[in-house]
């Protein structure tokens, strides 16, 4: 799991950055400390001073970097979810759909389990904070793209079906936060017996990810997905 875990990323950021600018690495401590303190603790029970006695930073250090906890969460997640595409294990282009889409939720499982603490967070301050939802909004925009894009590979998608296209695409993106928040989320999983098998987990998003694109290419782009 460590090599999914947020933390331990940034850690090693951290470790390789000793000749770096001073400002790299204490906004490094700092995102390390809230991360690190949402693994234990929601968002609310986390103080400013309880981040910076783990960063081991001055309070005053703390707003001359984010101008409150709100703001470093917001960071935090957008580095967050560039370190969940960065990581994706890469295929090749002529790569199958199926397999595509397996490699990458079978890394999106794992990232969201290991980092459980962080996407809870998310999930529960986007409705309170624009900031927040920004950074969501934007990871789910660029997912999007990325599906349409490998889709038009295939041939062209008729104007009058990009619109449905979009909304499949968000649909199924939200129906993967969702399921995931079921079991790995909330402090009783209403799913909790599928938590040690995220291989099913993904496996199962897969299946339903497929079927629904194969349906779209065979109405739309009259191919299949492989």
């Amino acid at each position: 799991m460590s090599e999914h875990d947020y933390v331990a990323y940034l850690e090693g950021k951290l470790a390789d950055a000793r000749d770096a600018r001073k400002t790299t690495r204490t906004e490094l401590q700092i995102e390390i400390a809230v991360a690190s303190l949402l693994k234990e603790k929601t968002f609310h029970a986390i103080s400013v001073d309880m981040i910076t006695e783990r960063a081991r930073v001055a309070h005053g250090t703390f707003y001359r970097y984010f101008p409150g906890k709100h703001e470093l969460v917001a960071k935090t997640m957008s580095d967050y979810f560039e370190f969940v595409r960065a990581t994706r294990p890469r295929f090749a282009r002529e790569t199958g759909d199926f397999d595509a889409i397996s490699v990458s939720n079978r890394h999106y499982v794992r990232c969201f389990r290991a980092n459980v603490g962080l996407m809870r967070c998310h999930f529960h301050l986007k409705d309170e904070d624009d900031k927040i939802a920004a950074v969501g909004r934007l990871a789910d925009r660029g997912l999007s793209d990325r599906i349409i894009r490998r889709i038009e590979r295939r041939g062209p998608v008729p104007e009058s079906a990009r619109r449905e296209l979009r909304l499949m695409t968000h649909g199924l993106i939200g129906m993967v936060d969702e399921l995931l928040l079921k079991v790995y989320g909330r402090a009783n999983p209403p799913l909790a017996e599928f938590a040690e098998d995220p291989d099913l987990v993904a496996d199962t998003l897969t299946r339903l990810w497929h079927a629904s694109l194969d349906a779209y290419l065979r109405d739309h782009v009259r191919e299949p997905v492989e």
